[in-house]
């Protein structure tokens, strides 16, 4: 029987997560679908989930948080992270991983850019930006966190500390001394606005978003090294393929998945 992979969020419109999933499962010899679902309601997705039996999803914004107290169990990283974006149906529980945060390092490594050391600064504090605090806090030398909701960017801001590496909430003037910076709201999903000035950064620039059309505005902006949100995604989506199948070491579909994903 065809196996079935959902993608849960809001919106799901603009994602290049099936393309990249159908790809993979074709050049992997795998017979199954994947499917985006826009769902408001990610409590009563995952029981949906559940009673269609699907093999696995993926979660992306903005459910990642809910959905990790709504599966059977989680990997103990996600729990530390507090986000699932991949669950696996393992002997009918939904159990719930965090792919987020190697999908960040590797797309890094696969750019050359080393974090060790580094002073970074997160923008955002939501599910993928706690994922990218704790994947980068066994590297970097200091982390700040920018969000406008400021008791947010305070929590993750702990949440880094108690994990062994220096951490506070700050504003966009530490954009300034920063090494690498990574966006992760959705400011720029489906507009040319920008969460700030790309002129004051003089490290190296993670966006997140990616937008339908190539680019975000962020990214056109900025002329220094960086990473768009299709490379994350794309490892992101390989290490989910490697939980779901059961098949360590994928990164040799990278390449084919990118271009997959920008079709």
């Amino acid at each position: 029987m065809r196996a079935l992979y959902l993608l849960l969020g809001d919106p799901v419109a603009h994602s290049r997560s099936p393309a990249i999933h159908a790809r993979a499962f074709e050049l992997l010899g795998v017979d199954a679908v994947y499917a985006p679902c826009r769902v408001t309601d990610p409590a009563g997705a995952v029981e949906a989930a559940r009673l269609l039996g699907v093999a696995g999803f993926n979660v992306t914004v903005p459910h990642k948080e809910a959905v990790a107290e709504a599966v059977d169990s989680i990997h103990p990283t996600a729990a530390r992270i507090g986000a699932v974006n991949c669950v696996k149906r393992e002997n009918d529980k939904l159990v719930g991983y965090n792919t987020d945060a190697p999908g960040l390092l590797r797309a890094l490594e696969a750019r050359g850019i080393d974090p060790g050391g580094a002073r970074v600064v997160i923008v955002g504090a939501g599910g993928s930006a706690r994922a990218v605090a704790w994947a980068l806090a066994p590297h970097a030398s200091q982390i700040t966190i920018v969000n406008r909701t400021g008791s947010k960017a305070r929590s993750l801001a702990s949440l880094v500390r108690a994990a062994g590496c220096r951490a506070e909430a700050g504003s966009l003037q530490s954009l300034r001394e920063a090494t690498l910076i990574v966006h992760c709201t959705s400011v720029g999903l489906n507009s040319a606005e920008i969460p700030f000035d790309p002129s004051v950064v003089n490290g190296a620039l993670v966006d997140l978003v990616y937008a339908p059309g190539g680019p975000t505005e962020l990214l056109k902006r900025f002329s220094g090294l960086k990473v768009d949100g299709i490379d994350v995604l794309v490892h992101q989506a390989i290490a989910s393929l490697e939980i779901w199948l059961g098949r360590p070491q994928l990164d040799e579909l990278a390449g084919p998945l990118r271009e997959a994903a920008l079709a």
